[in-house]
């Protein structure tokens, strides 16, 4: 099954990428558009780069949301009819293409792989659910974009660290048909991987699941994360104190994994849920200088940090120009602007994942456990994060919940941006994405997502209190279906 699908959008990719070379020959002014994370940033880049150099086009612009409903408002304070065209990468939102789509018809090209599209303009919207295709670790935007550029003669040389950057960014791992242990990416994802490993452009290579390994020691990073700090913390020799995981030879790597498989086998905790908790395949891009961009997770995370933190329009600038332009990632002053950017980052993030932990309360409801997080703060984490806490409130709880809820309320903007996180299909019946969806849209709001995450955002509310109450409606809608 998975090699027909891999098949059918393998066809559909050459299809789309005539009607956008067909779309940008014609054009003289674009708009690219995007989600602020960092598949919607690797897939801006990757086609701003195939708008640049190859159909040599200059007069490109860009823009990215957080939400729908940023985008709505947006799209009602500028003239998108200044546009000739405008491609839309990683942003799943029916309501908001579809308008689009009717100020500028067959100008707009969107690329994408969420469950919200409108179906009536399915000729300009390569999403692979519209291909029969429902699953969320098949394709992401960024690999599309891949795709699509590499057929229209961009070179998979200026373009490999965004492709992979984006799928592992989006956590692209984890297909749910896929026997593999060990999470790695798989379905479309893999194809692109694969002809770029082919070209030495990415390394594959198995490793401890440990944040940090490549810009720390590889004690350090060890020693931080949780699990392996409890059962590994003495396992890395004294003489790699001094030693990233980018440092070590590959037999002294083999030595360690050997060491950590030894311990869990005599503890006999040798499963597959043990180890795909343990061990992750890394994206290596041998030919990078700086340990920020050696491996694609660390890379996506840097991503991540610079445009969904409210860091300024400065930080995303920065984010798309290196996921751009190698040269950008070997020049050490702007080495320098991204580690200040992240020192301010890794600071709010702290802030927000303290506060998500010392105030989030669990509902029981129908014997279903929910942990939740509401944040109504004078200074409240913005939108754009409130998956990461979520997800962050699902690793530090070890999964024990049935669901995870978290949302921010920002007055200024009356915004209220929910996301949820389920630890088992079980729980409901469908995909929580779809759910969302109705639900947001039956409330007044917009949402939609994936199998076992989803967010959902709401304006009008006027008032804290309204606020509160959208948000527990939700958790109550999502147990009553």
């Amino acid at each position: 099954m998975e090699e027909d699908y891999v098949r059918i959008l393998s066809k559909a990719v050459e299809r789309f990428s005539e009607i956008l070379r067909d779309i940008m020959e014609k054009a003289h002014r674009i708009l690219i558009m995007g989600h602020n994370d960092a598949d919607g940033y690797s897939s801006m880049a990757i086609m701003a780069l195939l708008v640049e150099k190859i159909f040599r086009k200059e007069s490109i612009h860009w823009m990215s949301f957080d939400s729908p409903t940023e985008l709505f408002r947006s799209l009602n304070n500028f003239n998108v009819k200044m546009y000739d065209s405008i491609i839309v990468v990683d942003f799943g939102s029916e309501d908001e293409l579809r308008a689009l789509f009717e100020i500028l018809g067959e100008r707009v090209f969107v690329i994408d792989h969420h469950v919200s599209y409108p179906e009536e303009y399915k000729e300009y919207v390569l999403n692979p659910r519209m291909l029969g295709v429902e699953t969320d670790s098949f394709a992401c935007s960024s690999t599309l974009s891949y795709s699509i550029a590499k057929s229209l003669g961009l070179s998979p040389k200026s373009m490999y660290a965004p492709s992979i950057v984006g799928a592992v960014g989006d956590v692209q791992y984890d297909y749910e048909d896929s026997e593999t242990v060990v999470r790695a990416l798989v379905g479309y994802n893999r194809l692109v991987l694969e002809e770029l490993k082919s070209r030495g452009l990415v390394v594959e290579e198995i490793a401890p699941n440990v944040y940090g390994k490549y810009q720390q020691t590889v004690r350090e990073a060890i020693n931080k994360y949780g699990l392996c700090s409890k059962l590994f913390s003495d396992i890395v020799p004294e003489r790699y104190s001094m030693k990233s995981w980018h440092d070590l030879k590959v037999d002294e790597k083999a030595s360690i994994i050997m060491k950590i498989i030894e311990r869990i086998s005599r503890m006999d905790l040798v499963k597959k849920e043990i180890l795909s908790e343990l061990f992750i395949y890394d994206y290596i891009f041998p030919y990078e200088k700086f340990a920020h961009f050696h491996e694609a997770k660390e890379f996506s995370t840097l991503i991540n940090n610079l445009v969904r933190l409210n860091l300024g329009k400065g930080a995303r600038s920065l984010a798309l120009s290196i996921l751009k332009y190698k040269h950008l990632r070997e020049d050490p002053s702007i080495l320098r602007q991204v580690e200040q950017y992240l020192k301010e980052a890794n600071k709010k993030k702290r802030e927000y994942y303290k506060r998500a932990k010392e105030h989030a309360t669990q509902l029981v409801i129908n014997d279903v456990k929910v942990l939740t997080f509401m944040d109504t703060s004078e200074t409240p984490m913005p939108p754009s994060i409130t998956g990461s806490v979520t997800n962050f409130l699902m690793s530090v709880d070890k999964g024990l919940r049935d669901i995870y809820v978290v949302g921010t309320y920002e007055r200024k903007r009356d915004i209220l941006k929910i996301s949820i996180r389920i630890s088992s299909e079980d729980l409901i019946k469908g995909t929580i994405g779809e759910i969302i969806k109705e639900i947001a849209r039956e409330m007044g709001g917009e949402g939609g997502g994936h199998k076992f995450a989803a967010g959902c955002e709401f304006t009008g509310l006027r008032d804290e209190k309204n606020a509160k109450k959208v948000f527990y409606d939700v958790i109550y809608k999502i147990l009553s279906i």
